[in-house]
C-alpha cells in the first residue's frame, strides 16, 4: 500500500521547485544560460557537486593579450590562479571573453592545463572571445573536442589539435602534422624531413622531462594552426612534466659537474643546452646519443623557420637567435613554438650549420 506521507513529501517538493522557477531571478538566470550556451561561449569539464553548487565560481578573467609567447608571464599567472583555486575545491571559470588578442599558443596551454586541471575533481568553467575573429580562431582550433558543450565545433581541416592519451610516441601523429603543414606551404625534401624529425624528437623527449618520481609518465598536445591571411603556418607542442631543467637528464648533468641539483639557476644553463653539452636522453644510449634536444637546436637555425621558441620552467629561449630571459613564474612543462613561412625566397637553404 503506498505511503502517504511519502506522497506529501514529494507534492511538497514539486511545489517548491515550481515556486523557484516561477521567480524572476530563476527566469533571468535561465534565460542568460541559455543565450550562452546557444552562442556555444560556454565549456565546462567535470560536473559540479552538491557541495560546489553552494560556492561561488571564482570568474578568472584572462590577460587582455592571450599570447603565451609575447606574454609569458602573464598567462602563466593566469593558469596558476586557476589551478590554486581548483585544488582548494573552488569552481573556476576562466574567462577569455574580454580579451583583446588571441594567438594560437595560448590555446594549445590552455586546453593542455584545463584537461590536466580535471583529475581534482573540481568543476570548471569557460568561455570564447566574444570578438568575433578572435571567436573563430578559438572555436576553430579543435579545442571543443576537448571539453563539454551544447554546441559543437567543427576544427578547420587545415588545423590538426591533438592530445595525447598515452605516453608515446606517434609517428603517425607526426606523419599526419608534416603532411599538413606541406600543404599549406612548399617545402623541400630536406625541409619535410626535419619538421617529420623535430616532432618525434619532442615526443620522444616527453618521457625525459616527466616527473622524477614516475619517469616516463608526461602526455603532450600538439596544435598545427594555418594563417592563411599572413601565409604562416605555427605549430605549438608542449608536455606538462617537470621541465627540462628539473629533468632526470639535467639532474645527471649537474652530479657530473659537481653543482647540488636544487641551488643552481637555470638560466646559468641554457648556454650548455644551446652548445649540446647537455645533449643525450640517456647517457648510456649510444644509439640517441647526440639527438634530443641538440637536434632540434640545429634544425630551428633553418631559415624557414621564422620564429622558434622554447619555453621551460623558469627561462624563455629564442633558439634561432639564443636569446634568453628569466620568468618571474614556473612554467612546469616544456613547450616548443616554431613558425614556418609558407613561401621560401630563392636564397633560404636547408643547410644545418
Amino acid at each position: 500500500m503506498p505511503n502517504p506521507n511519502s506522497a506529501k513529501t514529494h507534492i511538497l517538493r514539486r511545489q517548491r521547485s515550481q515556486h523557484k522557477k516561477s521567480t524572476k531571478n530563476f527566469k533571468q538566470r535561465r534565460k542568460n544560460r541559455l543565450k550562452h550556451w546557444k552562442r556555444g561561449n560556454i565549456f565546462s569539464l567535470n560536473r559540479s557537486s552538491r557541495k560546489e553548487r553552494d560556492l561561488e565560481t571564482l570568474n578568472l578573467v584572462a590577460p587582455q593579450h592571450f599570447k603565451f609567447i609575447e606574454n609569458t608571464d602573464s598567462v602563466l599567472t593566469f593558469i596558476k590562479t586557476g589551478k590554486k583555486a581548483l585544488m582548494e575545491g573552488l569552481p573556476v571559470r576562466f574567462d577569455i571573453s574580454k580579451i583583446q588578442s588571441l594567438s594560437p599558443d595560448a590555446i594549445a596551454i590552455l586546453i593542455s592545463h584545463l584537461t590536466s586541471f580535471r583529475s581534482y575533481g573540481t568543476t570548471i568553467y569557460g568561455n570564447a572571445p566574444d570578438d568575433e575573429e578572435m571567436k573563430e580562431l578559438f572555436t576553430s582550433s579543435g579545442f571543443y573536442n576537448y571539453v563539454n558543450s551544447h554546441k559543437k565545433f567543427e576544427p578547420s581541416d587545415k588545423n590538426l589539435m591533438h592530445k595525447e592519451s598515452n605516453f608515446k610516441v606517434k609517428p603517425e601523429i607526426a606523419e599526419k602534422a608534416t603532411m599538413l603543414i606541406n600543404s599549406n606551404g612548399d617545402y623541400s625534401e630536406d625541409n619535410i624531413e626535419a619538421i617529420y624529425s623535430i616532432f618525434i624528437e619532442m615526443m620522444s623527449n616527453t618521457h625525459h622531462h616527466a616527473s622524477l618520481n614516475k619517469f616516463g609518465n608526461s602526455k603532450w598536445v600538439i596544435y598545427v594552426y594555418n594563417d592563411t591571411k599572413n601565409e604562416i603556418t605555427s605549430v605549438s607542442f608542449l608536455d606538462l612534466g617537470v621541465g627540462i631543467f628539473k629533468s632526470v637528464v639535467m639532474k645527471n648533468y649537474l652530479k657530473k659537474i659537481a653543482i647540488k641539483f636544487p641551488l643552481v639557476r637555470n638560466i646559468i644553463l641554457v648556454d650548455d643546452l644551446l652548445s649540446g653539452k647537455i645533449g643525450s636522453r640517456i647517457d648510456v644510449d649510444n644509439e640517441i646519443r647526440g639527438k634530443g634536444i641538440p637536434q632540434i637546436i640545429s634544425y630551428s637555425k633553418l631559415p624557414f623557420f621564422k620564429k622558434f621558441y622554447l619555453i621551460t620552467n623558469e627561462v624563455k629561449i629564442n633558439l634561432k637567435t639564443g636569446e634568453k630571459d628569466e620568468l618571474r613564474n614556473n612554467f612546469g612543462g616544456t613547450f616548443y613554438y616554431f613558425e614556418l613561412c609558407s613561401k621560401l625566397k630563392n636564397n633560404e637553404s636547408n643547410t644545418v650549420n
